[in-house]
């Protein structure tokens, strides 16, 4: 039985980069994606880069700003040049994200990932948007640079193709918040049943910029907290789970 325990959001905040660190040093987080765009990017390489752990570009086109000039990209942006909000794009009733324009911006922020790590990235994937355009411009950047592109849980064939498997999302209470002892209980014979399986969690610190810019909030904390329990820690092994990583299967 392999797992791999991903954590998103790498360079979301400062608290985000600090709560990622924590898992990744007591934790059990194997792989880690990076938001190349996003002003604490660098400092949360900077944090975890000496850990063996897969560090990914988690493609970011709906918070904070672009690294591509607004006006080449129209399709993604507000008026006020930052990019449209997950939420806006997914109240749109057609998928209206421009192929081309999004993959000028994913290539910048591969340049910047790479300008950052001195390497390209060990998996490619992307952050809070469900848009099949964005999946096909994610897919040609990464056919294009030969990068391991990952998209788990969204895509059946995908998973059948590279033998890892998704656990599927958590069902958030009213709180935004669920039990994750619970969670991977529930998807056991799951883990047992599949050559590889990835479960996702967004670990974080809590800052102002995350209060006001993300739907996750209180439960960064409660999974940093969890990743890092002695319970976790016991329940692999006592499952005889193998910890792997995005590495192992690029």
């Amino acid at each position: 039985m392999k797992l791999i325990m991903r954590a998103d959001d790498l360079g979301f905040s400062e608290g985000v980069n600090y709560g990622i660190l924590k898992a990744v040093r007591d934790g059990i987080i194997s792989s880690v994606g990076m938001m190349p765009n996003m002003e604490y990017a660098s400092h949360g390489y900077e944090l975890i880069k000496n850990f063996d752990i897969a560090l990914g570009q988690h493609t970011n086109i709906c918070a904070g700003k672009p690294l591509t000039d607004p006006k080449l990209i129209p399709s993604l942006v507000q008026e006020n040049g930052e990019f449209c909000t997950s939420k806006e794009i997914r109240a749109r009733k057609q998928d209206s994200i421009n192929i081309k324009e999004c993959e000028i911006e994913i290539e910048a922020q591969l340049q910047r990932f790479i300008e950052i790590t001195g390497k390209k990235p060990d998996y490619f994937e992307c952050h809070a948007v469900f848009s099949q355009n964005f999946f096909i411009a994610l897919e040609n950047v990464a056919h294009k640079h030969q990068l391991f592109f990952s998209n788990p849980i969204l895509d059946k064939n995908w998973e059948k193709e590279n033998g890892i498997f998704g656990l599927g999302f958590a069902k958030l209470d009213d709180k935004g918040l669920y039990d994750p002892k619970q969670y991977l209980q529930e998807h056991l014979e799951d883990i047992k049943n599949n050559p590889c399986s990835v479960v996702v969690f967004h670990p974080g610190y809590l800052d102002q910029y995350i209060l006001t810019h993300s739907s996750y909030t209180f439960i960064r904390a409660m999974e940093c907290d969890f990743l890092c329990s002695q319970w976790l820690k016991e329940w692999i092994n006592d499952n005889h789970i193998e910890i792997v990583d995005f590495r192992n299967y690029k």
